[in-house]
C-alpha cells in the first residue's frame, strides 16, 4: 500500500515537472501579457471609447473582450462599470460572452499545447459568437420587451460636460484624469466642469507601472494561475494513467451526435479558466477526443461557470441571465459541430 501511494506521488510529481519544464515558458509569456494588458487597460478607458463610438459598439466590444486577459469573473468588474453608462444591452452581451474565451496569453497557451490551428479556432469561435450573440441581443432589445428592467443597477444618462462632452454620470474624480492631464485632485462647479491640480511629474519607474506589473504578476501568475494549472495538470496525469482511452473516445470521439452537447454540458457548471485547463485538453485530445468537442468545452466552460452565473445574478435579472446561458451553450454546439464539419472536409 506504502509503495503504490509512492509510486503515485512520484508519478505525479514527475509529470508536473516535465509539463512546467517543456511548457513553463508559454505559461511564463501568457501570464506576463495577461498581467501587462490587466495594468495598462482600465474599464474607465473602455466606458469613454465605447461612448464616443456607438455605430461600433458591438464590433468593439468583441474586439475588445477578445484582445483582453479577462476570465468570466474577472470581467464583472468591467460589465457592471458598462451598465452603470447608457449603453444599450447589445455590446454589453457581446462582450460578456467573448471576453472570457479568449486573448492574447491564453492564445499564446494554446498555441504551445494544441497547436495554432486550435487557437485561431478558438479566436474565431469567441469572435462569431459574440458578434452573433451581440446583434441578436441588439434585435430583441429593440422589438421585444424581454430585456425590459433587467438589471438589478439603473442605467444612468450620459452628461454633457466641458472636460468630456460623453462622460457618464456619475464620474468618479479621485484621481481621475477626465482633463487628459496628470492630477492630483479635481473638484466641480455647479456647471459640472474641472478644476484640476496638477502633481509633480511621475519618475519613469511610475509611467511604467513597474511596481503594478510586479504585484499584479505575484498576485495573478504566482497566486491565481500557477496553482490552478498545476491542479489541472495533475487531473490531466489522473486521466491519462486510470482513465481508458475507450471511455474518453466512447464520449467525446466526435463520431457520436451527443459528443459535442455532452461536452458542453459537462463544462457548463466547472469553474474552468483558459489558461488553466490547457494540460487536461491535450490529454483528451491524444486519449481520442475530438477537438470539435474540446472547442464546444472551452465555450461553454469560462463563461458558464457556477461563479460566474452568481456574480451574473448580482447586477443581472433572470431573464437575462437565461438568455446568456442559451447563447453560450447553443453557440458552443453549434460552434462545436461546425468545426469538426470542417476538420472532415479538410482531411
Amino acid at each position: 500500500m506504502f509503495s503504490t501511494i509512492v509510486s503515485f506521488l512520484s508519478g505525479l510529481f514527475s509529470y508536473i515537472f516535465n509539463t512546467l519544464y517543456y511548457d513553463g515558458l508559454y505559461l511564463f509569456i501568457s501570464i506576463f501579457i495577461a498581467v501587462l494588458l490587466a495594468v495598462y487597460n482600465k474599464p474607465e478607458k473602455l466606458k469613454v471609447l465605447f461612448l464616443k463610438r456607438p455605430q461600433w459598439m458591438i464590433p468593439g466590444s468583441v474586439t475588445i473582450g477578445a484582445v483582453t486577459p479577462l476570465c468570466a469573473c474577472g470581467t464583472m468588474a468591467v460589465v457592471l462599470s458598462l451598465l452603470t453608462t447608457a449603453l444599450p444591452w447589445g455590446p454589453i452581451m457581446a462582450f460578456l460572452v467573448s471576453s472570457p474565451l479568449m486573448s492574447p496569453d491564453t492564445f499564446v497557451l494554446l498555441s504551445g499545447f494544441m497547436g495554432i490551428k486550435f487557437a485561431i479556432a478558438l479566436t474565431a469561435a469567441s469572435i462569431i459568437l459574440g458578434l452573433v450573440c451581440g446583434f441578436a441581443t441588439h434585435w430583441i432589445e429593440k422589438n421585444t420587451r424581454l430585456l425590459e428592467d433587467q438589471l438589478w443597477i439603473k442605467k444612468e444618462e450620459p452628461v454633457k460636460s466641458c472636460c468630456n462632452s460623453l462622460a457618464p454620470k456619475p464620474l468618479a474624480i479621485d484621481n481621475y484624469d477626465c482633463c487628459n492631464v496628470s492630477v492630483k485632485s479635481i473638484s466641480k462647479d455647479n456647471n459640472n466642469c474641472c478644476t484640476a491640480t496638477l502633481e509633480a511629474k511621475p519618475s519613469l519607474i511610475e509611467k511604467l507601472k513597474v511596481k503594478e506589473i510586479i504585484n499584479s504578476f505575484i498576485d495573478l501568475g504566482i497566486k491565481k494561475v500557477l496553482p490552478l494549472f498545476i491542479l489541472f495538470v495533475a487531473i490531466a496525469y489522473l486521466l491519462k494513467t486510470y482513465v481508458p482511452d475507450a471511455w474518453v473516445i466512447a464520449l467525446f470521439s466526435g463520431d457520436h451526435f451527443y459528443s459535442v452537447p455532452l461536452a458542453s454540458l459537462i463544462g457548463l457548471p466547472l469553474y474552468i479558466s483558459d489558461a488553466t485547463v490547457v494540460p487536461l485538453l491535450s490529454v483528451l485530445r491524444e486519449a481520442g477526443a475530438s477537438d470539435g468537442t474540446l472547442l464546444a468545452f472551452m465555450i461553454s466552460g469560462p463563461a458558464t461557470s457556477l461563479g460566474v452565473i452568481g456574480g451574473l445574478n448580482i447586477i443581472m435579472k433572470r431573464k437575462a441571465i437565461l438568455l446568456y446561458i442559451f447563447f453560450i451553450l447553443a453557440g458552443s454546439i453549434a460552434l462545436g459541430y461546425g468545426y469538426d464539419a470542417i476538420l472532415s472536409l479538410l482531411h
